[in-house]
């Protein structure tokens, strides 16, 4: 008897421990990192999607480089690549709105799994916005939610819902 209930006490603490949701310290945020969407009728998801923060350029050439700017990329299940530029005039970026209304923000989707088409936001018309939620040294979560204009077609495609969570580095450009 005593076997067999040293034996269920075993598989039971070693289920509980496998079962175990694990974390690097911080919760939920830095475990998982994601993009995902309802984009008309379907839902994107891409995983581990990457963060750089450029950092301003002053002496360039380039009027972009003059600037900090964030880049999230991903590519989703589907084969899709997903892409959101944000700007600012110093650092650090910080939660809060990022309408593509203002220079620098954009998000644009190239729809290779499908069409070979380019959607992307329409820097004179309101109504996309980038949201960071929260940012630290190492990552960077929010949300974002508009409409995406075809490039080629000159239809429009509704995201709704739209969520990212990424890991952040810094570089020089």
């Amino acid at each position: 008897m005593r076997i067999i209930v040293t034996a269920l006490l075993g598989a039971i603490m070693m289920l509980g421990i496998s079962c175990e949701k694990t974390t690097t310290g911080n919760g939920d945020a830095t475990d998982r990192k994601f993009i995902s969407m309802v984009m008309g009728t379907r839902i994107q998801l891409s995983e581990n999607p990457k963060a750089v923060v450029y950092l301003a350029d002053p002496t360039s050439t380039n009027p972009d480089d003059q600037y900090p700017s964030m880049q999230i990329t991903g590519t989703t299940y589907a084969g899709d690549y997903v892409t959101f530029t944000l700007a600012v005039p110093t650092l650090p970026f910080a939660p809060g709105a990022y309408p593509v209304t203002n220079t620098g923000n954009s998000m644009t989707i190239y729809l290779a799994s499908t069409t070979g088409e380019t959607l992307k936001t329409d820097p004179t018309a309101a109504g996309f916005t980038i949201n960071i939620t929260q940012i630290n040294s190492q990552f960077v979560e929010g949300t974002f939610s508009g409409t995406l204009s075809s490039s080629s077609s000159g239809g429009s495609t509704n995201i709704q819902d739209g969520t990212f969570r990424a890991v952040l580095k810094y570089t020089s450009r």
